[in-house]
């Protein structure tokens, strides 16, 4: 048992999600570590949902954080990945010894502009590059744009993903993985996994 392609859950909130995503062997679980954002995971709620937890890694996921924020989330939570999305932070926590995850946030075909740059100058520094939309209309533009990428560093798909769709983009050439987001609970030990179980349930080996 296991699924067909690696596989990375953002924004783990609640232990519902974190022992669900590991017990379909999901690979990372992701946890927003940017104090004063909305979703914010401090070391004691970090510590009780992933003592819980085996066989995944554990990513500090930070969007707008100062570079110092994220040095200090390093140093005080037991991390294997940190994931940012500020390109000038990459040579700078290259020094240290965690693992990076670049994402790349596309929102409109003027982000398509800086994409191929960005992702040249995350290699040799990132592990993965994650890139994600939210914007229908974009889907096709930025498979188009992937494509013409020399794809020496591994891409996750972050956008397009459901159980109708799921299936194809894991047998694309194009992805060495996807992301899904996981959501808060309705209420402790109360949840609805929506998305997140629809595909995973999608690309699990028989």
């Amino acid at each position: 048992m296991g699924l067909q392609t690696f596989v990375k859950i953002g924004n783990i909130s609640n232990l519902s999600d974190a022992r669900y995503c590991a017990g379909m062997m999901a690979d990372i679980l992701g946890f927003n570590l940017e104090e004063g954002t909305e979703g914010f995971i401090s070391l004691d709620k970090f510590k009780e949902i992933t003592e819980w937890v085996a066989g995944v890694a554990f990513c500090g996921e930070f969007k707008n954080a100062h570079i110092n924020e994220i040095k200090l989330a390093i140093q005080n939570y037991p991390l294997d990945f940190i994931e940012i999305q500020d390109i000038e932070q990459l040579e700078e926590l290259a020094e240290s010894e965690i693992k990076i995850i670049f994402k790349i946030n596309i929102e409109s075909k003027a982000d398509l502009v800086g994409l191929k740059q960005q992702y040249e100058l995350a290699q040799g520094i990132a592990e993965k590059v994650i890139i994600s939309s939210e914007k229908d209309e974009l889907f096709d533009p930025i498979q188009e744009a992937i494509s013409r990428l020399n794809r020496s560093l591994p891409v996750l798909c972050g956008f397009g993903i459901n159980e109708k769709t799921a299936a194809s983009i894991v047998s694309d050439e194009l992805f060495s993985g996807i992301e899904l987001v996981g959501t808060p609970e309705e209420r402790p030990g109360y949840k609805d996994y929506g998305l997140v179980m629809d595909v995973l349930e999608v690309i699990e080996e028989d």
